[in-house]
C-alpha cells in the first residue's frame, strides 16, 4: 500500500473516532447528572485526535 493511501485510511479512522467521542460528548452533557470527569477525559481525547488529523493533512500535502 502506497503512503499516500495509508495517510488517507489514518486520517479517516482518525475522523470517524472524532465523531464518535462528541457524540459521546453531546450525549452525557444532555443526561440530567453528567459525568464531568468522564466529559474532560473526552475532550482532551479530541483535542489530540483533531492535532493527528491536522499532522496528517500537512503530510498529505507534500
Amino acid at each position: 500500500m502506497g503512503e499516500k493511501k495509508r495517510l488517507r485510511k489514518k486520517l479517516a479512522g482518525q475522523q470517524r473516532a472524532l465523531e464518535e467521542h462528541l457524540a459521546k460528548i453531546e450525549a452525557e452533557k444532555a443526561r440530567s447528572n453528567p459525568n464531568w470527569k468522564l466529559i474532560e477525559t473526552w475532550e482532551k481525547t479530541v483535542a489530540n485526535i483533531r492535532r493527528q488529523i491536522a499532522k496528517l493533512e500537512r503530510r498529505l500535502k507534500r
